[in-house]
């Protein structure tokens, strides 16, 4: 009985490795667009830069324009990753 070939890049894209790299690839351009934008900001916007601001949410003011700016940045680097 002949055996069937496999499937053409059936094994190749759901390769864990790539999958893992990808996940990888994809959270390190988030990070980094996520950097550079929430730093311009918060230079041009007076505000003293803190990894706080990149890394979690507890530092965004909603009743500030600053807040409100740097959350935009949020939402832009979300659409950019």
């Amino acid at each position: 009985m002949r055996r069937r070939p496999p499937r053409p890049g059936a094994l190749q894209t759901l390769s864990p490795l790539r999958i893992l790299t990808q996940i990888l690839l994809l959270q390190t351009l988030h990070y980094a667009s996520a950097f550079a934008l929430i730093l311009f900001t918060a230079l041009a916007a007076g505000k003293p830069f803190s990894l706080d601001l990149v890394l979690s949410w507890r530092s965004l003011r909603g009743d500030t324009a600053v807040g409100w700016t740097l959350g935009l940045c949020w939402v832009m680097c979300a659409g950019a990753g």
